[in-house]
């Protein structure tokens, strides 16, 4: 059973539709992501506080690089999630700075390109241009690639991408609550959607369509469910039992059994990031992955 923190903010969640309502779909979509781009994503004053936060930019786009104030244990390249049509969120910024300040992991966030205003094909090919220079910064020294939801779909088409190139290959891969298949027509899906306190699947349809594009959401670069996985580093993978990607979290374990998953019953989709106490569990399994 979820905590008593997670079973109240799920329930809020549900009941004041905060993030829900951001993934509804239909008319008013377009509006709800213009007045959520109207907004900077940038940490907080608190964030700030917490840890070394410097900000960069690179194709005229911001990267942000959170760095602990003591020791660095770890190094991860981060792909923040928002159905590929939002920016990070708070929760994102917060999620960082509690790894940099808590467990000495040094993170890069870039803000990649975003739908509809961008496709697939220009948005993993910023991120595939932004590993190369990451990675030649690194000058060889071990790191992590990691993202939820959109953004673990994201680390999958890049690492993917990266193999095919012949670039040199993160040390291990973190996936939280990945979105693996846009399409969303599990059967399981329609079950779990009530109990889900984030996403719709009307609202996930219409955000993978518009990622998509003319490439179809079978291309694995939109879907990497569907595209090659031999030969990529160690996978550290969370699901959640109320988070309607779920099935994408089982049917990567499912194709390559080598992944550690952890599985949270009950838990929304995202759980890792926020400050449940399934989420602090989560987060100390992930520096312990990330600097191990």
């Amino acid at each position: 059973m979820p905590s008593l923190t997670a079973t109240a903010i799920q329930w809020l969640l549900r009941t004041t539709g905060t993030y829900k309502k951001m993934f509804s779909g239909g008319p008013g979509f377009a509006e709800m992501q213009k007045q959520a781009l109207s907004v900077p994503s940038i940490p907080s004053d608190k964030n700030k506080k917490a840890c070394d936060i410097e900000e960069g930019s690179f194709q005229g786009r911001p990267v942000w690089t959170f760095t602990p104030k003591s020791e660095v244990k770890g190094t991860m390249l981060y792909w923040h999630g928002g159905g590929y049509v939002y920016a990070a969120s708070p929760a994102h910024w917060d999620f960082l700075a509690y790894l940099a300040a808590t467990h000495g992991i040094r993170s890069v966030a870039p803000l990649y390109p975003l739908a509809p205003m961008d496709e697939v094909g220009a948005i993993t090919s910023f991120a595939l241009d932004f590993y190369r220079e990451f990675v030649a910064g690194q000058g060889g020294a071990p790191f992590t690639m990691g993202g939820d939801s959109a953004g673990g779909g994201l680390t999958a088409a890049t690492v993917m991408g990266a193999r095919d190139a012949g670039l040199a290959l993160p040390e291990k891969l973190l996936l939280i609550c990945p979105w693996l298949e846009v399409n969303p027509n599990h059967p399981d899906q329609p079950g779990i959607e009530p109990k889900d306190a984030i996403l719709t699947i009307r609202g996930i349809k219409e955000a993978g369509e518009m990622y998509a594009g003319a490439a179809g959401v079978t291309d694995p670069r939109v879907s990497p469910i569907h595209g090659d996985w031999s030969g990529l580093p160690p996978i550290l993978s969370f699901g959640g039992g109320a988070d309607i990607l779920l099935p994408d979290a089982r049917a990567l374990k499912a194709k390559l059994p080598s992944v550690d998953y952890v599985e949270g019953a009950g838990l929304m989709h995202d759980w890792p990031i926020f400050f449940f106490p399934e989420s602090r569990a989560a987060q100390k399994r992930m520096a312990a992955f990330i600097g191990g």
